[in-house]
């Protein structure tokens, strides 16, 4: 019984030492195919480095692009033709200059036009200067005599045609429509007589006899239909 069961042991332990032996053997082998299944990392973050560089340069490119693109527009639409609302602007104040009698410079659009051709169109930004050019000569015009006088002969369209007579026939007994004279000892100057104060009243300055006879005019209308004729008490 003793031999028997030290026998016994014996094949035991050789059969446990066998699948000891077998396990190991097949927990290598799947080690190895575990590490030949996974990529290296600096593989990995070498590859997700590339495809950032990528799309980032692909980004910026797109980016530099849509400017470009911008840039490019603005610069086509200000080398083109002009839209029609800038024509329309630059044919307004030309006629405005004109009414006044101030100078308005060579026309573009007649200029074009002679030159029969889409490239001599005159551009947006070359419209837009000229623009510039013409308000700024007309308020310089409206500063001088000339141009104070040419306002307000267009302002004194505007007085009704009585009342047009009526100052009409003021001037004539006052001052025999002479807008330089002066009676009264000085006190009183100009076309209808006015006195420096009531100059005033009605928004003149300076000598009343020193401004253009279409504003002596202007302001006797306002005088007339603000405060009647009674600033006249011989004439009116």
């Amino acid at each position: 019984m003793r031999r028997l069961s030290g026998g016994m042991a014996m094949k035991r332990s050789i059969i446990l030492i066998c699948c000891c032996a077998l396990a190991g053997s097949v927990v290598a082998a799947q080690i190895g195919q575990a590490a030949a299944k996974t990529p290296p990392a600096g593989g990995a973050a070498a590859g997700g480095g590339a495809a950032a560089d990528g799309g980032a340069a692909a980004g910026g490119g797109a980016a530099a692009g849509g400017g470009a693109g911008t840039a490019h527009t603005a610069a086509a639409l200000s080398a083109g033709p002009a839209p029609a609302h800038i024509v329309r602007a630059y044919v307004r104040w030309r006629k405005r200059l004109h009414r006044y009698g101030a100078w308005t410079g060579r026309n573009l659009l007649r200029a074009a036009a002679a030159a029969d051709g889409a490239a001599a169109e005159p551009t947006a930004s070359r419209l837009r200067h000229a623009i510039h050019r013409m308000q700024a000569r007309l308020h310089r015009y409206l500063r001088t005599p000339e141009g104070r006088a040419s306002k307000f002969r267009l302002k004194s369209r505007r007085i009704p045609d009585w009342a047009r007579m009526k100052l009409r026939s003021i001037a004539a007994c006052e001052s025999h429509g002479n807008p330089r004279a002066v009676g009264g000892g000085g006190a009183y100057r100009g076309m209808y007589q006015f006195s420096v104060s009531t100059w005033r009243v009605v928004g003149g300055s300076g000598d009343p006899a020193a401004a253009p006879a279409s504003e002596q005019t202007w302001r006797a209308w306002l005088l007339l239909s603000r405060h009647g004729a009674g600033h006249w008490p011989v004439c009116g």
